[in-house]
């Protein structure tokens, strides 16, 4: 099949699946709002006729095929995907290119040109987790928590969440990407490399066999992803912490004992993109009439710092276990709140400064899960009151087991005692 009829197939297939969902219109209407809310010095552009434009740019755009020759043919792919994609929902090219350049146009250009206005948002900041431990004392371990926007009124969603995307994701093996979390830089450095690609869509399959090679993919390819932070995991279990500006790639070293390590967001303590992130913020904070000490910003980032290096603490801890990591030490890991906000993991209602952040923060949804071997299963919770919340590891979770995994008895005792329901 040829790279057109490759994407022409892609594209139609994405269009369907947005054109049986009938809210498109309302999705663009969030999505318009949002970016007008973050970048209030935009003022009145036409966003929509900037982003069609903005997608015939990147289109245009030649990506030098001696640096990244896996992208021949991509401009006739990438062609063919907007066609079916545009066959298949019945919208216009303008409502083509949100689709596909809205998120990119205002993360790697308009962030780069304009100061971000988190703090003016009336969402929650985003300080989500994920833990990987690759030797489990029943198999690979991770854990992950999900801090997202309280939705009042509508407390069934989060009552009934699993993640079912972990299961999927591991069902044939251990998938080369444990989860993901947000990492924005203010301010960012502006790529060069707009043309359309996700090269983690294009991962040669023998690049996962050697965590070293993927990383020397991926850092190739750096303006083409991100902002981010992932763990990413080869073949053999080799894991590494990732964080992403929108031009630099930054590691985070996994436990030289056990080879676990974690993430979690808006934090960069890689040296190079912690000694970048502290330059901008400092633009950000003049731009902002603040000082260095009273920037909402610095605190924010600095406090999700002290985070990272206590999760990373907690998780090398766990995996130090005598007898390996447990799934319930997994989940204690991600439902850490024995210190005070920063540094705390699980949050519940904090905030940097009460009086200037619209929202407190709070970690919504979490799980932990044993996803390799004959043990595998899933602990999971959330919290299911949304008009009044309590703390998610107040919550009791629920059991799920594995596919054609039979119950043992230590997990009924658990199930018996009230330490979970299941699910």
């Amino acid at each position: 099949m040829s790279h057109y009829n490759t994407g022409y197939e892609k594209g139609r297939a994405a269009g369907a699946a947005l054109k049986g969902t009938n809210d498109h219109d309302t999705t663009r209407s969030r999505d318009l709002k949002f970016v007008r809310q973050l970048f209030p010095d935009l003022g009145d552009i036409d966003i929509i006729a900037t982003v069609r434009d903005y997608d015939r740019e990147r289109l245009a755009a030649q990506p030098d095929l001696a640096k990244f020759p896996e992208l021949r043919g991509r401009a006739d792919f990438l062609r063919g995907e907007r066609v079916g994609f545009r066959d298949a929902s019945g919208l216009d090219e303008s409502a083509t290119a949100l689709h596909f350049s809205l998120n990119h146009w205002w993360m790697k250009r308009v962030n780069s040109r304009h100061v971000a206005r988190w703090d003016l948002l009336t969402i929650n900041p985003n300080g989500c987790t994920n833990v990987f431990i690759p030797d489990g004392a029943e198999g690979v371990t991770i854990s992950d928590n999900r801090d997202i926007a309280l939705v009042k009124d509508n407390p069934k969603w989060f009552a009934d969440w699993w993640p079912k995307h972990v299961v999927e994701s591991n069902r044939r093996e251990v998938n080369w990407t444990q989860g993901g979390v947000s990492a924005a830089l203010l301010l960012d450095e502006e790529p060069q490399n707009i043309f359309p690609c996700n090269p983690h869509e294009i991962l040669p399959d023998e690049c996962r066999n050697d965590i070293g090679a993927i990383k020397e993919f991926l850092t190739r390819y750096a303006e083409f992803w991100g902002p981010c932070k992932q763990i990413w995991v080869d073949r053999k279990l080799n894991a590494v912490g990732v964080e992403k500006t929108n031009r630099r790639v930054g590691f985070i070293d996994p436990d030289p004992k056990t080879g676990a390590v974690a993430v979690t967001a808006c934090s960069y303590i890689t040296p190079e993109l912690a000694e970048l992130r502290d330059e901008r913020l400092r633009k950000v904070a003049e731009h902002k009439n603040e000082t260095w000490d009273d920037s909402l910003d610095r605190q924010y980032c600095h406090g999700a710092d002290r985070r990272q290096h206590r999760l990373l603490e907690l998780t090398f801890a766990e995996s130090r276990r005598v007898g390996g990591a447990t799934i319930w030490g997994a989940l204690d890991v991600v439902a850490d709140h024995a210190v005070p906000y920063p540094d705390r993991v699980c949050l519940a209602g904090e905030t940097c400064s009460p009086q200037r952040q619209p929202n407190p923060e709070w970690s919504v949804i979490q799980h932990a899960a044993v996803i390799s071997g004959d043990r595998r299963r899933m602990l999971y919770r959330a919290i299911e009151d949304m008009n009044h919340p309590k703390a998610v590891y107040d919550c009791t979770p629920k059991l799920k087991l594995g596919e054609c995994v039979a119950m043992l008895p230590e997990w009924r005792a658990d199930l018996d005692a009230g330490r979970c329901i299941l699910s």
